[in-house]
């Protein structure tokens, strides 16, 4: 009779532990995929953080509306960088080492960016960058654990304006401005760069350059406006600088005698809140990133109603990244089947994205998506109340350097 019972509470206690095992299991396959997301959420560059953070958000709705991946909710951690490549840092290592973040992503300046990316190259974690725009980042300082779901700054700061201007104006003689740092530099010697192979007949006449911060630009606008060119080219000059420029370039009449191609114009952060008869870059040639106007995919027109109701202003192409990006993650380790790095990686590598503004292949070569660029003329149109690009078209991934041109770059790599 004892041996009966020690033979029950034996059956009894192993159903206990396999039921414990199984509570515990189930458990473990619903822990949060944790997803540490750095991003400029204050100061003068918070718009950015704030439209990405959005982004990021609707799609996590969405997925974990679908039954998340693999069984398990995307959960999103949210830190300021504050435009600080030392805070940034800081973030990145408490986001991986306390809240046990699966990978990382988000950025908006390239030298935050960058110090991640040394980071988690040594933790051998994953960093997708969705605004950062130095192209370093992809290229010269490229490793196995950064990706970049974007444009970078040789497409849509140089080769992206050259194409599109030898496609419509073909202007001649061209004199630049622009903001006197890296990205400025870099920004026209990829125009000069593309621009004269494209036409070779074409000259930069003279080249200007506004210390960093300049808001008063009048020097420079009498000597575009004296100087004989047919067009002006404007390197690297964005936000509250572009806005400090063509208020008085309009004011000056410089955009109804001459060419205007400014790039970061097509960007609607700048511009949304610019009514008609108010100065803005009149006639310009400008690209842009999300031109969710012209988008006619019925998932854009979702995407933009839920960013509009989460935060009472239009999209940024930020937000289009981080959307974009938290479904390709889903693709990549719904293909693997597991949250793990390596196989994660390289599942990446090489991806063709089925997103709302076309199917975007991950290089494998550097980690770039091959975000197309839009470009067209600044003006007006029926439905939007801010000025925007119109006769839209395309650049895809002609704009962007080939792998020969970044193997140089890496010195033969």
């Amino acid at each position: 009779m004892r041996k009966g019972w020690r033979v029950l509470i034996a059956v009894i206690i192993a159903i206990v532990m396999s039921l414990g095992m199984a509570v515990s299991s189930q458990a473990q396959e619903k822990k949060p995929i944790v997803v540490g997301f750095i991003h400029s959420m204050s100061g003068a560059m918070s718009m950015y953080g704030i439209s990405s953070e959005a982004g990021g958000k609707i799609a996590i709705e969405e997925i974990n509306a679908a039954g998340g991946v693999l069984g398990r909710p995307f959960k999103m951690i949210t830190r300021d960088d504050k435009l600080n490549p030392e805070v940034g840092l800081r973030e990145a290592k408490d986001l991986l080492l306390s809240e046990k973040a699966d990978f990382l992503t988000g950025t908006i300046s390239s030298a935050v960016a960058l110090a991640i990316s040394n980071y988690v190259k040594r933790e051998k974690k994953l960093f997708i960058v969705t605004i950062s725009q130095s192209s370093s980042i992809t290229e010269e300082n490229f490793h196995r654990y950064v990706f970049r779901i974007d444009t970078n700054a040789v497409p849509y700061w140089g080769y992206a304006p050259a194409i599109a201007l030898a496609k419509t104006k073909k202007a001649k003689k061209i004199i630049s401005l622009g903001f006197d740092y890296e990205t400025g530099k870099n920004s026209l010697k990829g125009f000069k760069e593309k621009y004269l192979q494209l036409v070779p007949d074409a000259k930069i006449i003279d080249e200007l350059w506004a210390p960093l911060g300049t808001t008063d630009f009048t020097a420079y606008i009498t000597k575009m406006a004296n100087s004989g060119a047919d067009a002006f080219f404007l390197a690297c000059i964005y936000g509250g600088g572009e806005l400090a420029f063509t208020k008085q370039a309009f004011a000056f009449g410089l955009y109804d005698k001459m060419f205007a191609i400014q790039p970061c114009a097509g960007d609607v952060e700048t511009w949304s809140g610019v009514k008609q008869g108010e100065p803005y870059p009149k006639g310009a040639l400008a690209t842009t990133r999300y031109p969710f106007w012209a988008i006619k995919d019925p998932r854009n027109k979702v995407f933009v109603d839920k960013h509009m109701k989460m935060t009472g202003f239009w999209p940024s192409y930020g937000a289009m990244n981080q959307y974009v990006t938290m479904y390709a993650m889903k693709a990549a380790i719904e293909k693997v089947g597991a949250v793990d790095t390596e196989k994660v990686i390289t599942a990446l590598e090489g991806m063709i994205l089925d997103t709302f503004v076309g199917k975007i292949p991950i290089r494998a070569y550097d980690h770039q998506a091959m975000m197309p660029n839009w470009y067209g003329i600044m003006d007006f149109s029926k439905g939007l109340t801010f000025p925007h690009v119109t006769n839209i078209d395309i650049i895809g991934e002609e704009g962007y350097h080939t792998i020969d041109q970044i193997k140089i770059l890496r010195g033969g790599k």
